[in-house]
């Protein structure tokens, strides 16, 4: 080993090794052995340490994608925000929280792969469904939401901001992304329920583009 890691490093760098075999071989091709070779002397016991299988390294990966316990947490506390407002907040970000970009970029190409997004879209669920239930019953409360079936609806929003607009479920090309993105945003507004309003909206394809534009501009200097 050429460095000392700590436990985190030690996780995220198994984590890393794993994105990137798995999106050059695949994951059912991709044994542990393939992983620990590429672990800076690290051993397999490390890998055993942390993950208990091939998969919990895959929903390892997938996890990246949600936020951490502790950003869950300080969206619940905000008492500034309303039960709608709480729910716009968990989208925008999971969608651009800065840690999550960084710990995903790696990862970005997995989204293609039938296997990991399977397992992408059980931890979304899993994770946001109970949280978003909680926060329509709260806009139910204070106005902001007017929705019955708080357990559907909150499956139906996952519905519309995340899983429709996985690439192997549902291809997407840059300019049907925005006409969904815009029927989304219809029809959970007649539902009651303006997860995406226009403000949202704007700030996602804003976003969206700016970051675009970035990427554009350092391949061309790149190329320079």
């Amino acid at each position: 080993m050429k460095k000392k890691y700590t436990a985190k490093e030690v996780r995220n760098l198994i984590l890393d090794t794993a994105s990137v075999l798995f999106i050059e071989k695949g994951y059912e091709q991709t044994s542990i052995s393939d992983i620990v070779a590429g672990l800076d002397g690290l051993t397999r016991g490390a890998v055993y340490h942390h993950f208990e299988s091939k998969y919990h390294i895959i929903v390892g990966i997938a996890k990246r994608f949600i936020p951490e316990q502790e950003l869950l947490d300080s969206i619940d506390k905000r008492d500034d925000l309303s039960g709608l407002g709480k729910i716009q907040t968990l989208l925008l970000e999971s969608m651009f929280n800065e840690d999550i970009t960084k710990s995903t970029v790696i990862s970005l190409s997995l989204l293609k792969d039938p296997i990991f997004t399977s397992i992408y879209n059980a931890q979304m669920c899993e994770v946001f469904v109970p949280i978003i239930e909680k926060y329509i019953h709260a806009g139910n409360a204070d106005g902001s939401i007017t929705v019955p079936q708080s357990a559907q609806m909150a499956e139906v929003v996952i519905l519309l901001t995340s899983t429709w607009f996985i690439q192997t479920l549902f291809p997407n090309t840059a300019e049907s992304f925005f006409e969904k993105l815009k029927t989304a945003q219809y029809v959970l507004k007649v539902s009651g329920i303006d997860v995406l309003s226009d403000e949202v909206c704007s700030t996602i394809v804003q976003k969206l583009t700016g970051n675009s534009r970035q990427q554009e501009g350092a391949a061309d200097e790149k190329n320079l």
